[in-house]
């Protein structure tokens, strides 16, 4: 096909998306709350959503049983039932398979009181949309659905295909996207459609999931001096691991690609608990945190030289010397992920993000952790991460995405659908269903 045909189809794709009526279902989407493992009443209103767009869907039971067998599983949640999504719009040849993945599922709401409105109650006011997931990211997930549907209203038979996965438990490890490529739904490509700002992420980094017990001497208060607290000897292993972080960045920001970064593999302690009783001198501490992983580093190195620091640390204390902190590895484990700036997915994202903006588009690396290594190492599929909004606005009160970048990223993301999947010869108008 004449590559003028492709930029027309292109735009004429993007020209097609229902901006009105992809907010509407953002906000429906988000009124569903879908944390602590209930996600499955919002993956039935996703498939429904797909159906009426007319994409064949595979909506199946996740047996999970079968699924925490396999190695590259990690989940914190436990979870009675997982129901996998996946929307199809086949193509009409032999062109490649690009896949877009996002997640139904959200970290919980905190503390209600924080929230200027009702974490689930889907507001759009002064051009933004709020709540608990509208940018993590059932608003950027709503946008790849109205993008393969702009698509199809366009009258532009594909061809390749392109495959939605909708995926539960990425928060806590990904196990969703995990079972959507074991049940084959892989392709030549995908893009993740985290929070970007609309940047093109061809760099994720990974996380890893730790727990730290650091021992103490219990002793009645009274005499505390006849105790050993395990307060204070967290300390020296803390200031470890402070350390440990700064050399594990040092000059990483110095990349172009995570420059916006100071501090792109971040070592952060999240919850702190210890002792049993006011009056007693405490026995164990716990800490548990994260652990940033470097796109060319695997995680168990990453592991070994956390476990490294905090030995080098006990054996400096004499007490901890004989009795050392135990370094334990759980939950969520968040493989790095990288792909070439040269590969065809980001040079039709790319040519996509300059022709809605009409500017050069940006290339960046992204700190968090998310499913994009599970695609690329368990699913061999190369992955890029593209969004709407800012991630610095998730996992907080008052989350928001701003109206207008969802809709450029629907309009992005149809591009690059029919720039990556290629029209066919044959394009030609095509009615939508009334109904699923």
């Amino acid at each position: 096909m004449d590559p003028t045909d492709t930029e027309q189809a292109a735009a004429r794709a993007a020209a097609a998306v229902d901006g009105d009526a992809l907010v509407s279902a953002a906000a429906d989407l988000v009124r569903i709350p879908t944390c602590d493992g209930g996600e499955t009443p919002a993956q039935e209103a996703v498939a429904a959503l797909m159906a009426d767009a007319g994409l064949s869907t595979d909506v199946w039971d996740i047996d999970l049983e079968e699924l925490y067998a396999h190695p590259a599983c990690s989940w914190e949640i436990e979870r009675k039932r997982a129901l996998g999504v996946v929307g199809a719009l086949e193509g009409v040849g032999d062109g490649p398979v690009l896949v877009l993945n996002g997640h139904v599922d959200v970290v919980p709401p905190g503390d209600p009181g924080l929230w200027r409105d009702p974490p689930f109650e889907g507001v759009v006011r002064d051009g933004r949309l709020y709540g608990r997931g509208a940018l993590d990211m059932k608003g950027p997930l709503a946008s790849g659905l109205f993008a393969i549907r702009a698509v199809r209203e366009a009258g532009i038979p594909l061809r390749g295909t392109v495959l939605l996965q909708s995926v539960v438990g990425e928060e806590d490890g990904g196990l969703g996207t995990l079972a959507s490529v074991l049940r084959g739904h892989t392709g030549d490509a995908a893009i993740v459609m985290e929070p970007t700002e609309l940047a093109v992420a061809t760099v994720q980094a990974g996380c890893l999931n730790f727990r730290i017990r650091v021992p103490g001497r219990a002793a009645h208060g009274a005499v505390r001096e006849e105790g050993v607290s395990a307060f204070e000897k967290m300390f020296g292993v803390y200031r470890a691991i402070e350390e440990l972080e700064a050399r594990r960045n040092e000059g990483a920001s110095a990349s172009p690609l995570f420059a916006r970064y100071r501090i792109p593999f971040p070592i952060s302690i999240g919850t702190l608990r210890g002792g049993d009783w006011a009056s007693s001198v405490p026995d164990h501490v716990t800490m548990e945190g994260r652990l940033g992983v470097r796109p060319d580093e695997s995680p168990e190195d990453a592991q070994a030289e956390l476990e490294r620091s905090v030995a080098d640390a006990a054996a400096s204390d004499p007490f901890l010397r004989a009795h050392p902190p135990v370094v334990s590895w759980w939950g969520g484990r968040f493989l790095p992920a990288r792909t070439a700036l040269d590969h065809p997915v980001v040079r039709a994202l790319g040519a996509s993000v300059a022709a809605q903006a009409d500017t050069a588009p940006r290339y960046e690396a992204v700190p968090f952790g998310a499913d994009a290594g599970l695609l690329e190492h368990v699913g061999r599929t190369p992955t890029v991460l593209f969004g709407a909004g800012d991630i610095r606005r998730a996992h907080r009160p008052d989350e928001f995405v701003e109206v207008d970048e969802l809709i450029s990223m629907a309009r992005v993301l149809a591009a690059t659908i029919v720039r990556y999947c290629g029209p066919s010869a044959f394009a030609r108008p095509c009615a939508m269903p009334s109904s699923a």
